[in-house]
């Protein structure tokens, strides 16, 4: 008669639940899915879409938009989120373009220093004094917008004499550009430190769950450090790209890559609640992203209804990579 009890009930029903989830379609697959059809319409609608130079103009987009992301992803991988890239992005477009004039290449390293210590702060606001990452970032990304503006107010041009610094950037290498490459060889530390490191699995475990991560002797607070740093270094390297594609620094350049970023790790398949996802799926949903923009533009879409489509696709891709098993309630 004990095995007809409610107790035992839910527990049979927990392989149930565990054999649901297994069967379940990867994320990854609706957005590979999703690119090769929006790949295919675009093409229909304009035969330009699959030139040499728009394939190029898609692929420099998403470089950019993959190097935020991969930052973005790690605290999404942790069950949090960086509303401070688009703030600190633009702090460094003009900080950086600022220093290079006065100390040349070594403003690279510079600005990178200055992201990952922004990066610190907002961990250590989330972990030590426990203010929510939503917020906590939300406040450091206005502070810093603030900042940008008191360095300069109006965009700033880079001297024509420090073009040959900014070539590291804008250059080539074997007839591919020094921005793809680099792009490509920042994928790749995203991959291994994530994948083959320690700290790297730390991210997933943390995001999976946070209390039996502790349990298992795994340092919290350090993880959730490591995984806003990593953030604010990739919107840090971003900001760099862009300020050398464009010889200049401009204080509101970052305002668009807050929700864009989201919308790349989340339209891969990167799960918001934590620990589902990775590298390569924000390298599909940048991909998806890039060419999604660039194809409405060419068939004609309407600027205003553009948003529109771009909400509409981050909507279903949270419904389709939401693990509602973590959370008791939606709020």
């Amino acid at each position: 008669m004990d095995s007809l009890g409610p107790g035992n009930s839910s527990s049979a029903s927990e392989p149930g639940r565990a054999r649901a989830r297994r069967l379940r379609t990867p994320a990854i697959l609706y957005a590979i899915a999703l690119l090769v059809v929006l790949a295919f319409l675009f093409a229909l609608g304009n035969r330009n879409f699959l030139s040499a130079y728009n394939l190029n103009t898609i692929a420099s987009y998403a470089a950019i938009l993959l190097v935020v992301g991969l930052g973005q992803m790690c605290t999404i991988l942790v069950g949090g989120i960086d509303l401070s890239v688009g703030g600190l992005m633009s702090f460094i477009s003009v900080l950086f373009v600022v220093t290079v004039k006065v100390i040349g290449f070594w403003a690279f390293p510079l600005c990178l220093v200055t992201g990952a210590l922004v990066g610190y702060i907002n961990g250590n606001i989330l972990t030590r004094i426990k203010i929510p990452s939503f917020i906590a970032t939300l406040g450091t990304g206005g502070i810093l917008m603030s900042l940008a503006l008191l360095v300069s107010p109006l965009p700033v041009v880079a001297p024509a004499a420090l073009y040959g610094v900014l070539d590291i950037v804008n250059g080539s290498f074997l007839r591919v550009g020094n921005l793809l490459v680099l792009t490509l060889l920042i994928f790749v530390v995203y991959y291994i430190l994530l994948r083959f490191t320690v700290s790297g699995k730390s991210i997933f475990y943390v995001g999976s769950n946070i209390t039996m991560s502790w349990m298992s002797g795994i340092d919290i607070t350090r993880t959730r450090n490591l995984a806003h740093i990593l953030s604010s270094v990739g919107a840090s390297l971003a900001a760099i790209f862009l300020s050398c594609g464009q010889y200049g620094g401009d204080p509101s350049l970052g305002k668009v890559y807050i929700l864009n970023s989201i919308a790349a790790v989340v339209v891969g398949g990167t799960a918001l609640t934590g620990g589902t996802g990775g590298p390569v799926n924000t390298l599909i949903g940048a991909l998806v992203l890039a060419v999604m923009e660039n194809g409405m533009n060419v068939v004609g879409v309407n600027a205003y209804f553009q948003q529109s489509i771009l909400g509409a696709v981050i909507i279903v891709s949270v419904f389709l990579t939401f693990d509602r098993t973590k959370v008791s309630m939606i709020k």
